[in-house]
């Protein structure tokens, strides 16, 4: 198990030689112009002699100018992991025979099978996979199980299996046909995530007015040195190459929407900790332990209106309309100002008065903390009061 005290994620470069559909930033495959120097890091890094876990993303890290010689200025002292493609293949022989896997927490594989195939580099992306598993690198492949993957999904698993590529189906994030994921994924693609549980906490959550360490012990760079909060809070706290300020400790986040590693340093109470574990259930297809587990939220916090919805949602699984209206009644009473609710509500009459099931489905709510939000809480914490929403 790696020692270190502090993580980073550093978006080194918006450059990559893919130019996957979905990809959410626009990137080029241009040269990389103001790169960070290993001397300009580490200066930062090695301040108040703190040990450093610096997740390396972009675009394609493989890209930066003098990568593999970047990567063991880091790790003499402090540790990586590697977000890549996993196409640029002489760039990986050397860090392979250059870098200690025990200085490397995991390198994080994406798949991209369309995008590869485009290129034919399949053949190149197993080879690659193998060189780094042979040096004793732990190597996670992932798959973005976007809903029009799912009818190729089990033969691209029964594939790269056969080459000794295990696959781990990783969630969509975002809106697909007018629908959110991974909320609306199918029962298939649940059982999917049956066998990868810790796929659940793949949620992009709402932690507003929760403790958080990021901005103390987790932190972003951006490909300039700016320092943010967090990849949801971009809140700036200095550059690397001139100042920068970390908080002294946890403050609450202030944001809605968390689409990074904030469950791993957030201060949960007992019905958040259920609540967290309730998505990752039904995240996963186990809606019984789904359902024990807002359930257990509720028997923390009764006012839990996102429990109180999440559970109106299971029973629409299971058709029973009446109970799922009560719940969806019961959670916009709590908290009026949340308009999934209300929504959830006027969905479900159309379903019960058309007697079918429509495109659109009760969606889950993510709030973890739904007492934050209210207009006398962001009052009193001074935040901004949204404007009201109309019924």
């Amino acid at each position: 198990m790696l020692n270190y005290n502090k993580s980073m994620i550093w978006n080194m470069t918006r450059n990559c030689n893919f130019q996957c559909s979905y990809c959410y930033f626009p990137h080029t495959n241009e040269k990389i112009r103001n790169p960070i120097s290993a001397e300009t890091l580490l200066e930062f890094l090695n301040r108040n002699h703190d040990k450093w876990l610096v997740g390396m993303t972009g675009g394609e890290p493989f890209l930066y100018p003098e990568f593999v010689s970047l990567c063991k200025e880091i790790t003499q002292k402090h540790y990586i992991g590697i977000d890549t493609n996993l196409s640029l293949s002489k760039q990986i022989n050397e860090f392979a025979k250059t870098i200690s896997p025990q200085s490397v927490n995991d390198i994080y594989a994406s798949l991209h099978i369309e995008e590869r195939e485009k290129r034919n580099a399949i053949p190149a992306f197993i080879e690659n996979y193998h060189i780094l598993a042979d040096a004793g690198f732990t190597i996670k492949v992932n798959y973005v199980l976007h809903p029009s993957m799912e009818q190729r999904y089990p033969d691209d698993v029964a594939f790269f299996s056969k080459h000794g590529v295990p696959i781990t189906p990783r969630p969509f994030k975002g809106v697909h046909n007018g629908l959110t994921y991974p909320q609306n994924y199918s029962a298939e693609i649940k059982n999917i995530f049956t066998e990868h549980p810790a796929a659940g906490i793949k949620m992009v959550f709402n932690f507003r007015g929760v403790d958080c360490l990021s901005g103390h012990s987790f932190i972003r760079m951006e490909p300039d040195g700016t320092i943010f909060r967090c990849p949801g809070d971009r809140t700036v706290l200095g550059n690397i190459h001139d100042q920068v300020t970390l908080n002294s400790s946890a403050t609450p986040c202030a944001v809605d929407r968390c689409p990074c590693q904030g469950v791993n340093y957030v201060d949960l109470n007992p019905a958040e900790g259920w609540f967290i574990e309730g998505i990752r259930s039904f995240l996963t297809g186990a809606s019984n332990s789904a359902s024990h587990a807002f359930r257990q939220t509720l028997l923390y916090d009764s006012e839990h209106s996102s429990a109180l919805n999440n559970m109106g949602v299971l029973a629409c699984e299971t058709n029973d309309y009446a109970h799922a209206r009560r719940l969806f009644e019961q959670a916009h009473t709590v908290h009026p100002h949340l308009s999934r609710y209300k929504e959830n509500i006027t969905l479900l009459d159309t379903i019960i008065s058309e007697q079918q099931v429509p495109p659109l489905s009760p969606e889950l709510s993510e709030i973890v903390r739904p007492s934050a939000t209210t207009p006398e809480h962001l009052a009193a914490t001074g935040q901004a009061i949204p404007m009201p929403q109309k019924e």
